[in-house]
């Protein structure tokens, strides 16, 4: 009898694994879904993803999975039945369930500055922080998944980790592209379908809201 096919998601969290380290930066592949493709499109240059999470612990022996913690969207909510939004800490097969291209990036950070980014996104998960479905940097009491690492980043730095955020359409927001290409983030493995970080998407951005 032939084995079951291997999940696509569990071949590359166990790939991915072998080069994790706590405060990594785990990026989804624009092409995932149609809302990854209109979040890559508000990036300028690197427009290869559309998510980004943080990674807040890797067993040393990796005979569990490491846990990343997302602003999740959810789904339309709050139907009865439907998921909503928030931040959560999750296993990276799951958080890896829909994609066929994951990047690992890492932050040049001490110590110190890593366990302050890790505590801040544990904290904003273990609080479940609602989804911040009107992509605003006001407030922190909602967050979108940007959001989320720039905040963490500032934590971890004492200071505001990208003074120099995108802007477009009288709208100030944290690209994608922010973060893949902020000074301190050095791009450790990229693993599934290859892209050009300055292709451009067939979608334009003008035609969206800011989506992460």
């Amino acid at each position: 009898m032939a084995g079951a096919a291997a999940d696509p998601a569990d071949e590359l969290a166990a790939e991915i694994s072998v080069d994790l380290e706590p405060g990594d930066l785990v990026f989804k592949g624009a092409s995932t879904a149609l809302w990854t493709q209109l979040a890559a499109g508000w990036s300028v240059g690197d427009k290869r993803w559309g998510h980004v999470g943080i990674v807040i612990s890797v067993p040393p022996d990796r005979a569990s999975e490491a846990i990343v913690v997302h602003a999740d969207t959810g789904t339309s909510g709050p139907a009865p039945g439907e998921e909503i939004g928030e931040v959560r800490a999750v296993p990276l097969s799951a958080y890896l369930g829909d994609v066929d291209q994951v990047g690992l990036f890492r932050l040049e950070l001490d110590d110190t500055g890593t366990s302050r980014m890790i505590a801040y996104a544990s904290a904003v998960a273990a609080a479940h922080t609602p989804f911040d479905r009107g992509y605003s940097l006001d407030s922190a009491n909602n967050l979108y998944c940007t959001e989320l690492v720039w905040r963490a980043m500032s934590e971890a730095l004492g200071h505001d980790a990208i003074p120099q955020k995108s802007h477009r359409m009288g709208r100030t927001y944290v690209a994608l592209s922010d973060i893949s290409r902020h000074p301190l983030a050095t791009e450790v493995r990229v693993i599934g379908r290859t892209a050009d970080p300055n292709s451009n998407l067939s979608l334009a951005p003008e035609t969206a809201s800011v989506t992460q």
